[in-house]
């Protein structure tokens, strides 16, 4: 899926110790979209984390998958984030 909006909120990274003892690290953005909705999206992994290196404020159109699993009797959902692409700058009118 794809939508377009702007990043309002930047959450710290989160990371931990998987129960094969491999690290890793996983950053929460929100993204407010043009009809006043909002969107949590998250980053997996701390390449992906540095290689979109997603800042507040910016207008960007973003590829997530909704993702749900289920942990006995609770339901836990999340979008992850699979591709950015970003506004492309506008040349200054002289």
């Amino acid at each position: 899926m794809k939508i377009t909006g702007t990043i309002t909120k930047v959450l710290p990274v989160k990371t931990g110790t998987s129960k094969k003892g491999s690290t890793w690290s996983a950053q929460q953005y929100v993204l407010k979209t043009a009809g006043d909705g909002e969107l949590l999206l998250e980053v997996f992994g701390q390449k992906e984390i540095d290689e979109y290196a997603i800042t507040e404020g910016e207008k960007l159109t973003v590829t997530y998958v909704p993702k749900v699993h289920e942990a006995g009797e609770k339901v836990f959902g999340k979008n992850s984030v699979t591709g950015i692409e970003r506004e492309e700058s506008q040349p200054f009118a002289e």
